[in-house]
């Protein structure tokens, strides 16, 4: 199993995310968290399984939540980049 890794900014946008979600519906952001745990625990068994976007970059899609987790592997690392809404301009997903 692969170490992770989360970068402060990936931290920042779930941070933004969870508040979001809460926002709109009490106890939806627990939804969101539970997505984002199941996703960061199947990127860190098999990091491999997840096709490259950009040079070494990977992205790994949360289940019924629109948004994906960007990150790259270094050694035994997974390494979080960010946690993007996929509605959002593309460009900035990195």
């Amino acid at each position: 199993m692969y170490k992770l890794i989360i970068k402060p900014a990936a931290v920042e946008m779930a941070r933004d995310a969870y508040d979001w979600y809460n926002d709109q519906q009490q106890g939806l952001g627990e939804v969101f968290i539970s997505a984002l745990d199941n996703c960061f625990e199947r990127i860190t068994q098999h990091p491999k399984a997840y096709s490259k976007i950009k040079k070494n970059y990977r992205q790994a899609r949360l289940k019924k939540i629109p948004y994906v987790i960007v990150f790259e592997i270094f050694k035994t690392d997974v390494v979080v980049f960010s946690v993007f809404h996929t509605s959002r301009n593309p460009k900035y997903k990195i």
